[in-house]
Formats: structure tokens, sequence, C-alpha cells
């Protein structure tokens, strides 16, 4: 089993976290081990060898395919790994997704899409990945991928990002209304935008915030 992390160009912050190259998985403690898929977080996930499958509580089971967004998990999740398992990880901000790829995340938080159905040109990218012998390649291919989202950033809803990063600097200790208030904004209408944009509504995603806090 080993793990690797890989750290993203410059040019892809905030959107882009962090690249996590997972060889020889066995079992799903391995993924719990390196705490990935946790609550509120986003992945583009590319699977190489073998299969990985989750089971969020109190939602439906489903396998990844070759190339997919995953998260937000607004709930605890199990994961399944037949394996061994290879497979490239990206780790997102809460509204890469969407400002990148146009995703409405509501329609992905505890289930994941087919990146190859968003776009055909994933599937280049995973055939790519799959191809690469070594963290180099694996780091520039990806690195030139996202690299080439930016550009194409979906202008609408913009002001959500401005939120998430106020959540974020303020810990989650914001009431809804105050929140409202500085976006000048109503409550329905920002905790529409924000769910389609992050997938989470405000409230868990600032719940969440405060927990990692206290982690």
């Amino acid at each position: 089993m080993n793990t690797y992390y890989l750290r993203p160009k410059d040019t892809l912050q905030p959107f882009v976290q962090q690249y996590i190259v997972l060889q020889n998985i066995t079992s799903a403690a391995d993924i719990a081990q390196k705490k990935l898929f946790t609550l509120g977080k986003q992945y583009l996930v590319f699977i190489q060898k073998g299969a990985l499958a989750f089971k969020p509580n109190d939602h439906a089971s489903f396998e990844l395919p070759e190339a997919s967004v995953t998260g937000p998990f607004t709930c605890a999740v199990n994961a399944r790994v037949t394996g061994p398992l290879n497979a490239v990880v990206v780790q997102l901000n809460a509204y890469a997704s969407h400002r990148l790829m146009g995703i409405s995340m509501e329609s992905v938080t505890n289930y994941f899409r087919d990146l190859t159905k968003v776009d055909s040109s994933w599937q280049f990218t995973a055939k790519a990945l799959n191809n690469a012998d070594n963290l180099d390649t694996i780091q520039n291919i990806l690195d030139r991928v996202l690299e080439d989202l930016l550009p194409k950033q979906k202008p609408a809803l913009r002001q959500v990002d401005e939120m998430v990063d106020y959540l974020a600097a303020q810990k989650g200790q914001v009431e809804m209304l105050d929140l409202a208030l500085r976006f000048k904004t109503s409550r329905h209408t920002l905790e529409r935008q924000f769910m389609e944009v992050t997938g989470l509504t405000p409230q868990l995603y600032s719940r969440i915030l405060r927990r990692q806090r206290y982690a």
C-alpha cells in the first residue's frame, strides 16, 4: 500500500487543494486511514485498477466509474474496495466542480457524476493517467487538464464562492440571517444558490466547518 500527496500548481488555487495517488489499496480501512471522502469534501476520482464503491448512511450504495466527481457527503460513508485498487484522487474546494465544470452539485451530494458524460474529453484524461508511469507525469497531466478549465469558469452564482470563503474564514460561526444580510439576498435564495454550487446548505456547511475546527 502506497499513498503519495502531490501539490497542484499555484495557478489552480483555491479550486484544487491536493492530488492523492493511491497504489495497491486492498481494504476500506486503508481509505479510512487516509481520511479521504470525508464530510463536505468534493473529489475527482480516476480509477486505474480495481474498483471503489461507497455506501453513505441512509443512501443507496454506488460504484465509481473510471472517471467521476463524488461528494460532498453529508453523513458517514462506508467504502468497499475491490483490489488491489490504484486510483488518482483530486481534492477540490467547495465550489470547484460548479465553477470549473458547471456541475449542479445538489445532484451529486452523497452520490457521483460520471465525468465522461459531463464532457467526453475526460476519457482522454483517464487514459493518460492510466498510461502514466511516474508521479511527475501524473502531476503534469492533472495540472494541464485543470488549468485548461480555468478560462471556462462559469460566471453564474459567483457570489456563492464569496459566501463559502467568508464562512470558512469565520470557521462557520455565522448566523444565516447575518449571512443573507451581508450578501444582500433573501435566506431562501441564499440556500438555493448555495446548494446548487456546493451540494450543501449553508447551515450544514457551517456545521461541518465548526466540527473540523474542534477535530
